[in-house]
């Protein structure tokens, strides 16, 4: 009897073939154990889907000739961070503790930005201080104003700072706004953006997406660094993206988001301003050559700063996908693990890995004071069951969870113990620590570190605490759910 083979067979083995391939890339690629395990699921369980979804979103690729430029303007910054940005007395005989000297140094291997003693702080905690600040800094500015936000919509008090920047480069002010290209995307469909180029702002999109670009480049990762920086003497970082809580996504049903900024001066500004001109450069061959040039130029004829008077210790980290270290989640492990009375967390999204999970529970368990501030409502349903999934083994460890209820809570601080504060834009998940472009203030200094602290009592004081009897009473249905999303959770 002859030997056949069906065409239903021979699509198959092609498609176990792929799987496999596919499989292979997971295990050869993927560096998170828990991530490994969540995309062979997802391949095995659901294979047709789950091939095409790892094709696109499987690994954090940011296309070969951006990464070039990427390697390109990291060299040149290693040269001009020597003279221009990490000339003043480095910080690590400021009477910091010896691992919080190891911190610096690691940081500053990845990043080539080290820790300086000279900054000043204020930290604005409301929509209207925040606004009006930025306002006031922008309507003053000089020489230059330079923005870069995840999201910017022109609504309600943001058209009033876009108004203040259009004056500025009016005026003969040198202006540039870079924003996301998903974040922002009602911004680069709006009237703004012609109306801000006929005023002579220099805009540029952030990471933009398309079909064609799918096939070198994922286009899921996303720029979610929130940076202003003026006259190169002040600079803001924070949480806040430019949205105006009265009217961001108030049909989500989680009330106004809340946030914060930090208002800075002293040299963490300029590694602010060299973070946000090196996400310009690599965006094209263009933008590297002009940002090389005018850095070049700013060697010749650097611009006239005003002296800081501050003595904050603080450094600037900004993390990225095409780092070879995962920086951001390194200092956050190294931070708990140094901890010997308190760790206090803020973040509006909260989806750990196994080791930030036993870096929390063993804290706790030795005695630390671990107290984690989430909000009751996320926009996110996935996020909320996959985070709920993780509270019965913490609860149980001793750590403490409280759930705002005055909005939703996207503060992203991190308090150890009384003198050290990690500020900026980085949620506590995977997707922030390996797969965004973030920025995060490290700071070590007990007075500002009071401050956040204080800020974070404040969060406290409209929380609800969960307990644990009660919450290990709830429906099993419910932990069915979450711990099935949970086995997403490093894809989330």
């Amino acid at each position: 009897m002859p030997f056949s083979i069906t065409w239903s067979e021979i699509f198959f083995a092609l498609h176990f073939s792929v799987v496999l391939l596919c499989a292979l890339r997971v295990l050869y690629h993927q560096r998170n154990t828990g991530a490994v395990l969540a995309w062979l699921l997802v391949l095995f369980a659901f294979p047709m889907v789950g091939v095409v979804a790892y094709l696109l979103i499987g690994e954090p690729r940011l296309g070969k000739k951006r990464l070039k430029r990427t390697a390109q303007i990291n060299r040149f910054y290693a040269e001009f961070a020597d003279n221009y940005i990490n000339d003043r007395e480095v910080a690590r005989d400021h009477g910091l503790s010896i691992q919080q000297q190891g911190m610096i140094k690691m940081a500053e291997n990845s990043t080539n930005l080290t820790a300086n003693h000279d900054n000043s702080m204020q930290l604005l905690t409301t929509t209207d201080q925040i606004t009006q600040a930025m306002l006031q800094d922008i309507e003053q500015a000089k020489q230059s104003c330079l923005l870069a936000f995840y999201i910017i919509e022109p609504q309600g008090k943001i058209a009033q700072v876009l108004e203040a920047v259009e004056a500025a480069a009016q005026r003969g002010v040198r202006c540039l706004i870079l924003a996301d290209a998903i974040g922002s995307s009602r911004f680069w469909r709006s009237e703004w953006v012609e109306r801000l180029k006929a005023a002579g702002v220099f805009l540029q999109e952030a990471l933009p997406v398309g079909l064609i670009r799918s096939l070198y480049r994922r286009n899921d990762l996303r720029n979610h660094r929130k940076i202003l920086v003026v006259d190169y003497h002040i600079g803001y970082t924070g949480s806040f993206n430019l949205i105006d809580p009265l009217y961001f996504k108030r049909e989500a049903g989680v009330g106004e988001w809340v946030d914060v900024m930090m208002r800075c001066t002293g040299s963490v500004v300029l590694e602010m301003a060299a973070v946000l001109y090196a996400d310009v450069a690599v965006e094209s061959e263009e933008n590297l050559a002009q940002v090389e040039a005018y850095l070049k130029s700013y060697e010749q004829n650097p611009p006239i700063l005003a002296p800081s008077q501050g003595s904050v210790v603080a450094q600037v980290i900004p993390s990225a996908p095409d780092q070879a270290d995962s920086v951001i989640y390194d200092t956050i492990l190294c931070a708990i693990h140094q901890a010997t009375q308190r760790i206090v967390i803020t973040t509006p999204y909260f989806v750990p890995n196994e080791p930030l999970l036993t870096a929390l529970s063993t804290a706790a368990r030795r005695g630390v004071e671990v107290t984690l501030i989430l909000p009751a409502k996320v926009d996110s349903k996935m996020v909320r069951y996959a985070s709920r999934a993780y509270f019965p083994m913490l609860l149980k460890q001793g750590v403490k969870i409280a759930e705002f209820e005055g909005g939703l809570l996207h503060t992203k601080t991190l308090v150890v113990d009384d003198d050290y504060t990690l500020f900026g834009t980085v949620n506590m998940d995977m997707r922030s620590f390996f797969l965004n472009l973030e920025i995060s203030l490290a700071i070590y200094d007990r007075e500002m570190t009071a401050c956040i602290a204080a800020l974070q009592v404040g969060y406290l004081a409209q929380s609800r605490y969960l307990q644990e009897k009660a919450w290990l009473a709830r429906s099993k249905w419910w932990k069915l759910v979450e711990n099935t999303v949970r086995l997403m959770s490093p894809l989330l």
